[in-house]
């Protein structure tokens, strides 16, 4: 039987930036929703709220009931807005605090017919509450968590209840991440502390990816054979280490060395570029 001479076949594995990543706000499957303001950004999803109040206002509309809504001011927990009984009149009075005068006002009145259940009262009430106040009465039946923008030489995004950014200039609150009640039971069956937990770690997750496609973390891979392609993947988005670590798990267990090997200087590895007799082999 004749003897031939094969010699190994000749890899190249190089790590690319992807310029072209997909939005992961518009292209993704996401748990939890994006709320943002920006004069320069489209940021998040897409919506039609002008103001931040308007938003918590729909907000509570969608997940809190009417009478939720009323027991919030009934029960004072809000400074600034009260709904009283006055016995004389046999009326309800829904009042809000000036600072300005040191005064109450007197915005609306209702009988105890009209409380019962009235989506009227329920508007007037948002539309007295502050911004402060719509925030915690959302807070009841919402996961809301505050997004974070540091604009300088590039934009970044962080989802913290701290402030992370030590820039008042280039650094502030452009909207908020949240989730409501009724998407954790879909997603977990029940609402808990547990539950409640996965769920705020789900929206700093989707809010560090969105976060790296902001910053242009984004990267793909190509694996060539003998100078022509023969896999490549796109769209990788997050720390490069952890990235090539994922690229690795997902290609052939023959190619997944490739990546054990990767130069971080030129973001390429070549295997078996230069041929001597002793990379040849007998079959």
């Amino acid at each position: 039987m004749p003897t031939m001479l094969q010699k190994k076949p000749f890899y190249r594995l190089r790590i690319v930036a992807d310029d072209e990543p997909l939005n992961p706000r518009k292209d993704y499957d996401n748990f939890g929703h994006m709320a943002c303001w920006h004069r320069n950004y489209n940021l998040g999803e897409q919506h039609e709220f002008e103001e931040p109040d308007e938003f918590l206002k729909q907000l509570i509309r969608d997940t809190l009931s009417v009478d939720e809504v009323i027991n919030f001011v009934k029960r004072g927990r809000c400074d600034s807005v009260k709904l009283e009984y006055d016995r004389s009149n046999r009326e309800w009075g829904l009042s809000s605090y000036d600072s300005q005068f040191d005064k109450w006002f007197e915005e609306y009145t209702f009988s105890t017919k009209q409380l019962k259940d009235s989506e009227i009262v329920k508007e007037c009430i948002l539309e007295c509450l502050p911004k402060n106040s719509l925030k915690k009465l959302a807070d009841r039946k919402n996961i809301i968590l505050p997004l974070y923008l540091y604009d300088h030489s590039g934009i970044t995004i962080s989802c913290s209840h701290s402030y992370p950014y030590n820039d008042r200039w280039d650094a502030g609150q452009v909207g908020w991440t949240y989730a409501s009640y009724n998407e954790i039971k879909n997603e977990y069956e029940t609402v808990n502390a547990e539950t409640i937990e996965k769920a705020k770690q789900r929206l700093i997750d989707e809010t560090e990816t969105y976060d790296n496609y902001l910053r242009g973390n984004s990267y793909g891979y190509i694996i060539e054979k003998d100078g022509e392609e023969i896999d490549s993947c796109w769209g990788y988005l997050g720390d490069l280490k952890e990235m090539i670590s994922e690229m690795k798990s997902g290609v052939d267990d023959e190619l997944q060395h490739l990546f054990d090997h990767v130069d971080y200087c030129c973001m390429e590895y070549s295997e078996n570029m230069e041929m001597d007799d002793e990379d040849e082999f007998e079959v």
